[in-house]
């Protein structure tokens, strides 16, 4: 019952929007933005806004920088229209478990601290931020209400119906324009052009701004291979595939940019752990050489890491036969007897887990970012 009053209610509120469309000519600047504004004003209705001053704080820093440059630059566009028109952007955290951001007409834009949460890094967040900059700065929404208006209101009606309820939403609030455009964002987004040309124009924002673009390269990547936000969240809206992926990858390569996903997340890093007397040499959580000399722990992780930044190949990891492990003329770990003793195995065994651990995560990564 309630998902056939949802139906009915959507319905209405569809038409309602067919008849604005068809009787008014949206232009951008102020009329988007007013539409942005009554939006936001029923998002107010159905959100909790974050009070943490810390994480707000992060995000209107992050975004403002975003904006200074979209309201300042023109970048070119794919989809809707590269005109610069200057929007007061606001920057809103909402109490909400879902990996999940998006953007209303004119500059409001929204994020789910479940998407803090997933994101690793500053440079990732930024990712996130620039592409809903770019929904509103490359007038996304009126582009797809003006490209409605082209057909009859019956067509209109159906291709909005099938968005609307496609995207399962619950909410029946007031049925005005600004509900709707709240429902287009939030729950079925722009499109897959639209989502496209944000990616496009946000690499170029993050450079400007002074953000690693990496940072939606690996938000994208690790997003696509995370099964359990298919059906909710972010997925709804901004649905990720192998293609919009490697156009990241490929946009951001051909800028002359060094693609170092260590930078911008926490995916592999070597950590040393000292308790007890022993020194652990960790990856990826996952224990690798044990010593009781604790720069011996910190010079292998030193040496893991800077391999890694130099994209070491797993046929570069070598041993030496005596417990040595090294690549690229460096070495890695010196396995002694007391080292194996700890690690109850034998030098050799130690070292050759060491080489398998290093090696096992090379071809983790590379599986995961083939594109």
């Amino acid at each position: 019952m309630k998902k056939i009053l949802i139906s009915i209610l959507s319905i209405l509120a569809l038409s309602a929007m067919c008849a604005f469309a068809a009787s008014s000519e949206i232009e951008i600047g102020e009329p988007e933005v007013q539409m942005g504004k009554e939006a936001a004003a029923e998002t107010a209705k159905t959100i909790k806004v974050v009070a943490d001053e810390a994480v707000n704080k992060r995000v209107k820093t992050i975004g403002e920088k975003l904006a200074k440059v979209a309201n300042e630059t023109e970048i070119k566009a794919f989809y809707g229209t590269a005109e610069v028109v200057p929007f007061e952007y606001s920057f809103t955290v909402i109490e909400d478990k879902e990996v999940n951001a998006y953007s209303l007409p004119g500059g409001f834009i929204y994020v789910h601290t479940g998407l803090i949460d997933f994101v690793q890094s500053d440079d990732e967040l930024a990712g996130v931020l620039a592409h809903e900059v770019t929904h509103a700065a490359h007038h996304h929404m009126v582009y797809l209400l003006k490209q409605q208006e082209k057909v009859s209101n019956v067509t209109t009606a159906a291709m909005l119906a099938a968005m609307l309820l496609g995207g399962g939403s619950d909410s029946t609030s007031n049925l005005i324009l600004g509900m709707q455009l709240f429902q287009i964002a939030k729950v079925n987004g722009y499109g897959m052009n639209a989502e496209r040309d944000a990616d496009y124009a946000a690499i170029d924002y993050m450079i400007k701004a002074g953000y690693n673009p990496v940072g939606l390269l690996t938000f994208l990547e690790r997003l696509a291979k995370d099964i359990e936000f298919v059906d909710y969240g972010i997925y709804r809206n901004h649905p990720i595939d192998a293609e919009r992926v490697a156009s990241a990858k490929r946009i951001i390569t051909e800028k002359g940019i060094d693609i170092n996903r260590r930078q911008t997340t926490k995916a592999i890093c070597a950590e040393v752990k000292t308790e007890g007397g022993k020194s652990t040499v960790t990856l990826q959580g996952s224990a690798i050489y044990v010593t009781a000399a604790e720069d011996k722990a910190n010079a292998t992780a030193k040496v893991i890491n800077e391999l890694l930044d130099a994209k070491v190949k797993a046929h570069e990891i070598k041993l030496d036969g005596s417990g040595g492990v090294f690549a690229k003329g460096k070495t890695i770990a010196n396995v002694t007897d007391e080292d194996a003793k700890l690690m109850g195995d034998t030098k050799a065994n130690a070292a050759k887990n060491i080489q398998t651990a290093i090696k096992n995560v090379l071809f983790s990564q590379m599986l995961e970012t083939m594109h």
